[in-house]
């Protein structure tokens, strides 16, 4: 998928680009997350606000939305949509970040009490790096002169898409680990690139292994 989410003319809150990266910061998550924890984000940008309305017909396009991406990581085929003019420091590419770091304090927590190896926590901290200078450029920039870190900030942006992929897979080996950790796996002898034994044609791990 590379195209952005097309959403109501009722709809009142945050513009595609930003729902983009939220959904993606969802969908990275280390651990199940209920969309009810961080939806309200869409409409108020992570803001305190009372009576917020997400719309029915919207809801529904999000989730969709959001499945859809999910399923695209898991093939190893998304592709950030060519509206967000990453390349540019386009507006649309600053609002994917904020949507991305508005929903991400939800996330994080996961990772922390995650166990990944140091290769995708290095994955990982690149990805934040790179949503934290395509909002703020400047002010990133400024912040990691101050700890003694000098970096190329379009060497990371450039790299936006492998992290994005690194840092799903790692995020579903995880959730297999734990999914597999608290109850008796009956497919122990199915491996998880191996056919799934239901007969679908799809491996293991994208299937019944999910």
């Amino acid at each position: 998928m590379s195209t952005l989410i097309t959403l109501s003319s009722e709809w009142e809150g945050m513009p595609a680009s930003f729902v983009e990266g939220a959904l993606l910061a969802a969908n990275i998550c280390p651990a199940p997350l209920s969309p009810d924890t961080w939806l309200s984000v869409l409409m108020t940008a992570g803001l305190d606000e009372d009576d917020v309305h997400l719309p029915d017909a919207d809801k529904k396009t999000i989730l969709a939305h959001l499945d859809a991406q999910y399923n695209a990581l898991m093939r190893n085929d998304y592709e950030l949509p060519d509206a967000l003019m990453l390349s540019l420091r386009s507006e649309p590419a600053q609002a994917f970040a904020e949507g991305f770091l508005a929903v991400w304090p939800y996330v994080e927590p996961h990772w922390q009490e995650a166990t990944v190896g140091d290769g995708s926590r290095r994955m990982l901290s690149a990805l934040v790096t790179s949503m934290l200078l395509l909002h703020d450029e400047a002010g990133t920039l400024a912040q990691m002169k101050e700890v003694g870190l000098d970096i190329e900030p379009g060497r990371y942006i450039d790299q936006l898409d492998l992290m994005i992929q690194e840092v799903a897979k790692a995020a579903d080996e995880v959730q297999q680990g734990s999914h597999g950790a608290h109850q008796i796996n009956p497919f122990k002898s199915i491996g998880r690139n191996d056919p799934c034994p239901c007969g679908s044609g799809t491996k293991f791990k994208k299937c019944c292994g999910r």
